[in-house]
């Protein structure tokens, strides 16, 4: 009788659970079904604004009127700002002379998550050198139409876009320029950027060339003196100066080294030591 009751508190805690977890699940499962509700009816309602979309469409077609298929509307709308991509945009060397030819871009339009988006439009490029003054800072200035853009888009390894080959209108005086592009959509929106592009403009002082260490060897019959390159003491007057010394020495004979060097292989009778 004890152990009944005393297991009664612990039966009804189990219950509460198992009631409070049931209460959870139907709270999940009419949330879920609010939200499936939800997405069922903004459904429709693409679905009929689509319909609208084509229905005006076709009636634009049959007045005359130019008329986006849906696949360039939806180009249009994601399409929320425009981008240089840096390592295609830069100075330009195309004749292989010192100094550059003129810059290369790459413009991109972007979406809302910076991805790139093919729209085309008018573009609009100019370049300023603001180290100069007044209107001189415009160094160039080109205009690109919708049809001139469509002709310039570019697909490579590092990215893709429209990508502009410019030559100089003037040559600049400045390493960094400023390249400033509008871009003007189907719809009339229109969009900017600036970046600052490095150069190297013609007729610039070219970086000096490490010159190779002056080997400290003294050449032999030679002397380097301080402040002097090792080709001094190799001119021609040393060489020559070299070449009479070497002719007027006399080579030194096997003989005449032993004798040189009194060691006990080389004693005669009258010449050993004797200990007294």
């Amino acid at each position: 009788m004890l152990a009944l009751l005393a297991m009664l508190p612990a039966g009804c805690a189990v219950r509460g659970d198992v009631e409070m977890l049931e209460s959870e699940l139907r709270r999940h499962e009419q949330t879920e079904q609010e939200i499936a509700a939800e997405l069922k009816a903004a459904r429709e309602e693409l679905r009929v604004a689509r319909t609208d979309a084509d229905t005006l469409r076709a009636q634009m077609s049959q007045r005359g009127q130019l008329a986006l298929v849906s696949e360039q509307a939806e180009v249009l709308y994601k399409t929320e700002a425009i981008k240089f991509n840096m390592m295609l945009t830069s100075g330009a060397n195309r004749d292989g002379e010192p100094g550059d030819d003129g810059i290369s871009a790459l413009l991109q339009p972007v979406d809302a998550h910076g991805d790139l988006v093919k729209l085309v439009g008018a573009i609009d490029l100019e370049l300023l050198d603001l180290n100069r003054e007044g209107e001189s800072q415009r160094v160039g200035r080109w205009h690109f139409t919708t049809d001139e853009v469509r002709d310039h888009w570019h697909r490579g390894f590092l990215s893709a876009g429209y990508l502009f080959q410019l030559d100089w209108q003037t040559v600049p005086t400045s390493s960094e320029l400023t390249l400033h592009a509008k871009m003007e959509a189907p719809d009339g929106r229109k969009f900017d950027t600036t970046t600052q592009v490095k150069v190297e403009p013609a007729g610039a002082p070219a970086a000096p060339v490490a010159s190779a260490k002056r080997s400290k060897k003294v050449p032999a019959g030679g002397v380097v003196h301080a402040g002097h390159s090792q080709s001094a003491a190799t001119s021609k007057p040393a060489r020559k100066l070299r070449q009479r010394m070497a002719a007027t020495k006399k080579p030194a004979s096997k003989v005449d080294d032993a004798k040189a060097l009194d060691t006990s292989d080389s004693f005669t009778e009258e010449t050993i030591p004797h200990l007294r």
